[in-house]
């Protein structure tokens, strides 16, 4: 007969938990280092130099969260690492392993907010799958803060806590321009749960529209307008070239997104409003990526899993993804 389960089984469950958790997380920190940072060492340091100096190119020029936290670490780990070179890999390490180690851990505790642990699990392990098709270019890891900034947000809407989403907005303007859309599922949350004309909630609305305003603008000012190569008319081009369509989007999108967005639909009439509406907002987020993206750069697309996933998860388990009556 199977030993009965003591008092302590609990605990040694969530430490198994916290086990596989920093078991994913140093998967994909060792898939992104083998993949991004080490064959490109050379390169990455001049564009963080670039940055940092002033002379780099828009947008990248304004996304300075990842190379200021780079530069501290490095000042830190100067007296006892001489290296330039080994100072970069062991500080990007540093950095892409506790956003991983932020993603999973929150990930799982958004899940957990509807689904059991079990279901939850399985809802970690599909966002862990999509992670290396996502991995491309050679300095990329910033759109993996953007997720963990996403999730974070998501639980300030679930845990009466969204009085931070401006110092998360805040945060996450000098990391990525397209943390505003956050702003856009914020409003689909409070419309869901009838709380969209709250004076409080317009009030954190507009401190979030004001920070990322003075992020925007401010970094502009300070190290002046530069041009961009990037234009719209350059990113259609690259999105609508049939070699390209054919060799790269199109696949990336089926082995990523089509069975999830299927099974997202297949939910949809019994999924909570937030969701419904969230998933439809997908669409803005998928028009901008296409002008202002280039559609295989699915890093770029993984904030969506915060919608598809859960969804996915309703067809797949049978449990509802619904907001409890305590927030509504």
């Amino acid at each position: 007969m199977a030993p009965e389960q003591g008092p302590a089984s609990a605990p040694v469950r969530t430490l198994y938990l916290l086990a596989l958790i920093v078991i994913l997380a140093s998967i994909s920190t060792i898939l992104v280092a083998k993949d991004v940072i080490l064959p490109h060492v050379a390169e990455r340091i001049q564009f963080e130099e670039d940055i940092l100096t002033g002379v780099k190119e828009s947008p990248y020029q304004y996304r300075v969260l990842k190379p200021l936290l780079t530069r501290l670490i490095e000042t830190v780990i100067a007296p006892v690492v001489a290296s330039p070179r080994t100072r970069h890999i062991l500080s990007h390490s540093i950095i892409v392993f506790a956003c991983f180690l932020g993603i999973y851990y929150f990930f799982f505790a958004y899940l957990r907010h509807f689904f059991s642990v079990g279901n939850s699990i399985i809802g970690l392990l599909l966002l862990q799958a999509v992670i290396p098709l996502a991995v491309t270019g050679y300095y990329m890891a910033g759109d993996f803060i953007t997720v963990l900034i996403y999730i974070l947000g998501f639980l300030c809407f679930l845990h009466k806590k969204d009085h931070y989403l401006p110092l998360l907005i805040l945060v996450g303007a000098f990391n990525r321009e397209q943390v505003i859309f956050l702003l856009l599922l914020y409003l689909a949350y409070l419309y869901s749960v009838r709380q969209l004309l709250r004076k409080d909630k317009l009030l954190i609305v507009a401190a979030s529209i004001i920070v990322y305003a003075i992020v925007f603008i401010g970094l502009r000012l300070y190290f002046g307008f530069k041009p961009s190569p990037f234009s719209i008319a350059h990113h259609l081009s690259n999105n609508t070239a049939m070699a390209t369509l054919l060799t790269r989007t199109v696949p990336l999108w089926l082995a990523q997104i089509a069975g999830f967005l299927l099974l997202s639909l297949l939910s949809f009439k019994r999924s909570d409003l937030f969701f419904r509406l969230s998933l439809i907002s997908l669409a803005f987020y998928v028009l901008a990526f296409f002008l202002k993206g280039n559609l295989w750069e699915l890093a770029k697309f993984l904030p969506a899993y915060l919608i598809l996933i859960p969804m996915t998860l309703q067809t797949l388990t049978g449990e509802s993804a619904l907001l409890r009556a305590s927030e509504r």
